[in-house]
């Protein structure tokens, strides 16, 4: 590609070619993905997003936005030599004057930083998860990110309130004026939201924030099936106002963690399942959880942890959190993001090892992730990275339970030939002419979503 023309239109150091610079944003973090491209552009504005991608379009010049680079089914890699876009350098984060509770943000401000705002100014902000650090705003748009209090707040959809983005035309649209009830024809921010850069690129945010909590309890549950895991999220998610977090667990996972990390090995090893339950509200959480049908269970197990105090909520949290990087530490996995509905979680848990044993008798399944809306991380250890026979399995069962193909990763390049299991080819064909509106020349992100 030329770039001489794009670099006259732009101020000096946007357009790198350095292939040393540019090799740590080829790759996913998985590693299962890896491509190539000659330039790496990295707007700081709006106006330098929409020149970029107006020059794009007239040249035919695919692009891949890119954020924090977190992603796992590949939708941030240009696997075929396209541009990437990265919103590294967009990373403002300002309290809004105008309305109470919310933050506006750049794409490229990183969930930590935005957390850390909200915090600052009394307030919390609604999504998290273990990648805070690296993940984007931009990037948690793109695949309408969940994480670990969704049971809570719900996912990034529900923490926009409006969106500035650049189509593939380099045209801005929306805005960050921030009503609350604004019903002006179709809502932007929900279209955009899980679109995955292939609509447009999401340069501006303003997010809605939440009343911070006094007071915080994790509860750590050791157990001997997943059954009786389920039981407990039934109760206490019917019966707690101040649930936050849902998270279960399995041993062969934990004994990675621990390995790993040199934790305390829980319970001996006796239990096959760990629920952990975290709890924020108002003063007297504690004295909350002890009363009714919560207290009784509560006081009814003989493995339970409670973790009150930062450090031991941390403590607790890690043999959760660290599933992801110890699981990594095996190999290249498999990562499979997937929503199971509540009635089929039971038949899913027991089936799940024949499903992938039946594909590669060698292969190790490691679940983890938030029981409480029916988001579970299946990672498999064993099969080659291009050997997709157990990515197939695994999700034609998990829609066979009515379940989803994708939970909060996104469909990206890795789920895009398995979008029909999800999707009709009425609905299919409908969201290929929505994209051609606002992309007409098939620049943004080819090759996800749908399948090239």
């Amino acid at each position: 590609m030329d770039l001489e023309t794009l670099k006259a239109v732009l101020k000096p150091n946007r357009i790198v070619e350095d292939q040393q610079i540019i090799s740590g944003f080829t790759a996913d973090w998985t590693g299962r993905y890896k491509g190539h491209t000659t330039a790496l552009a990295l707007p700081e504005t709006p106006l330098e997003v929409a020149e970029i991608l107006k020059w794009c379009s007239n040249n035919k010049v695919a692009v891949v936005p890119q954020g924090g680079n977190t992603g796992m089914v590949g939708g941030s890699v240009p696997m075929h030599g396209e541009m990437i876009i990265s919103l590294r350098k967009m990373t403002k984060v300002e309290f809004s004057e105008n309305s109470v509770g919310q933050l506006i943000v750049e794409a490229g401000a990183s969930l930590a930083s935005i957390q850390e705002k909200s915090l600052e100014m009394g307030w919390m902000f609604g999504i998290d998860f273990t990648a805070r650090d690296s993940a984007t705003i931009g990037g948690a748009i793109a695949t309408n990110a969940g994480g670990n209090h969704v049971i809570r707040y719900g996912d990034t959809r529900k923490q926009l309130l409006d969106v500035e983005a650049v189509t593939g035309l380099g045209v801005i649209v929306g805005g960050v004026r921030g009503l609350v009830k604004d019903n002006t024809g179709y809502h932007l921010p929900s279209l955009l939201c899980g679109s995955e850069g292939t609509l447009a690129i999401v340069t501006r945010a303003r997010l809605r924030l939440w009343a911070k909590p006094d007071e915080r309890v994790v509860v750590l549950f050791g157990l001997d099936t997943p059954e009786e895991a389920l039981g407990l999220i039934e109760v206490f998610s019917r019966t707690s106002q101040d649930i936050l977090a849902c998270e279960i667990f399995f041993q062969n996972g934990v004994n990675l963690v621990s390995n790993l990390f040199g934790l305390e090995t829980l319970w001996e090893g006796k239990h096959s399942t760990y629920l952990l339950l975290e709890f924020a509200g108002g003063n007297g959480v504690m004295d909350r959880l002890n009363t009714g049908a919560c207290g009784e269970l509560l006081n009814e197990f003989g493995s339970i942890a409670i973790g009150e105090g930062k450090a031991n909520r941390s403590r607790l949290w890690s043999y959760r959190s660290l599933h992801t990087e110890a699981i990594s530490s095996s190999g290249i996995p498999h990562k499979i993001d997937v929503t199971i509905p509540h009635n089929q979680f039971l038949d899913f848990f027991q089936r799940i090892n024949s499903v992938v044993k039946r594909c590669d008798s060698n292969a190790e399944t490691y679940l983890f992730g938030h029981a409480g809306d029916g988001n579970i991380h299946v990672n498999v250890i064993g099969p080659g990275e291009n050997d997709l026979k157990v990515d197939e399995a695994v999700l034609e069962f998990v829609a066979s339970l009515g379940g989803s193909i994708s939970a909060e990763h996104g469909i990206g390049r890795a789920k895009s030939k398995y979008l029909h299991l999800r999707r009709t080819s009425e609905e299919i064909s409908l969201l290929k002419k929505l994209k051609g509106v606002f992309d007409p020349a098939g620049i943004l992100n080819p090759g996800v979503i749908f399948p090239e």
